[in-house]
């Protein structure tokens, strides 16, 4: 984008010609190139929350019909990855965040994650997560080739901010972002 902005300044009769550069790159970014997005590598701000409920109804909204993954991942005393499941459900008509828990799991959900370096993440999650600090992983398909894919991107970048780097899984590349909070609603009580 700064060569266009560059090439537009240098000659005055191509500024119209930017244009429709910067409208054909805008498009591949809101679907999710994995390549634009691997070039530009954004870091969400320490104490980043995502989008809130008042400030981002649209994104909100956006995250309710397609939820893209989340989880909330953690380094433990052992330095190992442990993560927990998280989904959207109602409690008393409000949406809230709830903890998935599998049915043989433990009651806090936390379960050791052994084969998640196998996933390549880039830059490595092991390296952006501090012992005991966990933090909320929201993960879409980088390589967008459906509509589903094309709105779980749009929701994650809407709701949790701009990819913070990609990982594979299942030979499919993904884009994940890292936020200390979750976005828009509040977390459902624990039991």
């Amino acid at each position: 984008m700064v060569i266009v902005i560059a090439l537009a300044a240098a000659c005055s009769g191509c500024a119209l010609g930017a244009i429709g550069v910067v409208t054909t790159v805008v498009p591949m970014v809101a679907a999710g190139s994995a390549q634009v997005i691997a070039a530009g590598v954004a870091m969400k701000e320490g104490g980043s929350t995502g989008a809130s409920k008042e400030d981002n109804a649209d994104k909100c909204d956006q995250l309710l019909r397609v939820l893209p993954g989340v989880e909330e991942v953690r380094k433990n005393k052992d330095g190992l990855i442990d993560s927990r499941q998280w989904k959207i459900g109602e409690n008393a008509g409000t949406p809230t965040w709830r903890m998935v828990r599998t049915q043989d799991g433990p009651e806090n959900g936390w379960q050791p994650k052994p084969g998640i370096a196998n996933l390549l993440f880039n830059p490595p999650l092991y390296q952006m997560i501090e012992p005991d600090k966990p933090e909320y992983l929201a993960y879409a398909p980088a390589n967008v080739v459906n509509v589903s894919d094309s709105e779980q991107f749009d929701s994650m970048t809407g709701a949790f901010g701009a990819g913070v780097g990609t990982f594979k899984w299942h030979d499919r590349s993904y884009s994940y972002v890292l936020v200390k909070e979750l976005p828009c609603f509040k977390p459902a009580p624990e039991k």
